[in-house]
């Protein structure tokens, strides 16, 4: 395992090659991050400092150093460990701007919140260098009915939008020309059931699983939302409502305030005025887009057995949809792979996949609160 370690402006400054631990965490609808443990040696200790980009040897990730940790411990032995994200965090740098709010497909909203906010803003200031819009292949995301909340995080914006329409996205980097591309993408469909693509299945039975972990939650679970719009003195409030039919005790109900969807609003100097009907469906697809913060929770994690039939990055990748088998439990699941954990240490390699969403971490729940 090599670790290339890169300033800024993407001018290689040294390699890492002795590493006690490296945990590689990639995410398919929101940032990956990283954790390294290094024995202290001075070319360490000039590397490994903030700012810094690392790559692994083959691969187009890059991760930027944020948290930089030296000890001693007891028996004298100096380790530096290091933490940090990977440059899809980039986007977090910035809030959207201008509300978008626009009918079509959600591929090209990620484009258009990366590029009014990253890299083609208005204000010049505000443009990350040598950051693009990747071309990529149609994703065949179909059109919505899109308002982003004001002021919002664009990350944040970014991954409500992938995750409502199964979309994954990252930051590559082309280490040649040291640029960095924006990518919208979707993973490939290798579940048991189709005919296209060879099946991936994940079962202890083919010997490619060493430990499961299943997971299933309706905790959070809300079915319908009530969604307000803008509050004027005198005239009554648009609600629409957004989710399932589901009734009796099969329903549950979320107010989502909408107050920022404006009726009449302006854009590019000129006044625009909704008829009811647009409004009315403007609300809705902001209803739809929180629902998506309270769907049933589905996560069947996993250790692979490396060694095992299938081989990562060419049987399965992240963001592909797979089968997963336990006889014994009785489950049978086509999920989508949302998270993997890349582990070396020791020269040995473990991967930890997530299957499907987890459930909602503690910040994701206060967020929900508000």
């Amino acid at each position: 395992m090599e670790l290339y370690v890169y300033d800024s402006e993407m001018t290689l400054q040294g390699v890492v090659e002795k590493i006690t631990s490296l945990i590689w965490t990639r995410r398919y609808w929101s940032c990956g991050e990283f954790k390294l443990l290094v024995p202290f040696t001075e070319q360490h200790s000039r590397l490994l400092v903030k700012k810094m980009l690392i790559m692994k040897r083959g691969d187009n990730e890059a991760g930027e150093i944020r948290y930089v940790n030296i000890k001693k411990n007891s028996q004298g032995l100096e380790e530096i460990e290091v933490q940090g994200k990977f440059i899809t965090s980039w986007i977090g740098k910035r809030i959207v701007r201008n509300q978008i709010i626009t009918t079509d497909n959600t591929q090209n909203i990620l484009y258009r919140i990366v590029s009014e906010n990253i890299t083609n803003p208005s204000e010049p200031e505000r443009a990350i260098p040598n950051v693009h819009i990747a071309n990529d292949p149609d994703t065949g995301s179909g059109n919505i009915d899109y308002v982003s909340e004001p002021f919002i995080n664009a990350l944040l914006a970014c991954e409500t939008a992938a995750k409502a329409a199964k979309l994954g996205y990252k930051i590559y980097t082309d280490v040649k020309t040291k640029q960095h591309y924006f990518s919208v993408y979707e993973g490939r469909d290798l579940t048991a059931d189709q005919t296209e693509n060879p099946p991936c299945v994940f079962s202890q039975e083919f010997d490619n699983i060493v430990e499961q972990e299943y997971t299933n939650s309706i905790e959070n679970y809300k079915t319908t939302a009530y969604v307000g719009g803008e509050e004027i003195e005198g005239v009554a409030r648009k609600v629409a409502i957004s989710g399932s039919t589901a009734a009796g005790l099969d329903r549950d109900e979320v107010f989502v305030n909408a107050t920022d969807i404006k009726q009449s609003y302006e854009e590019n100097e000129v006044q625009v005025t909704l008829t009811d009907q647009e409004y009315l469906s403007l609300l809705a697809a902001r209803g739809a887009s929180e629902l998506e913060q309270y769907a049933e929770t589905l996560s069947f994690s996993s250790n692979i057995n490396t060694h095992g039939n299938l081989k990562y990055k060419e049987d399965y990748d992240l963001g592909d949809r797979v089968t997963c088998i336990n006889k014994r439990w009785g489950i049978k699941i086509n999920v989508r792979i949302t998270e993997i954990a890349e582990t070396y240490q020791q020269n040995i390699e473990e991967i930890d996949i997530i299957f499907g969403e987890s459930l909602p971490a503690l910040i994701d729940k206060i967020r929900k609160l508000r």
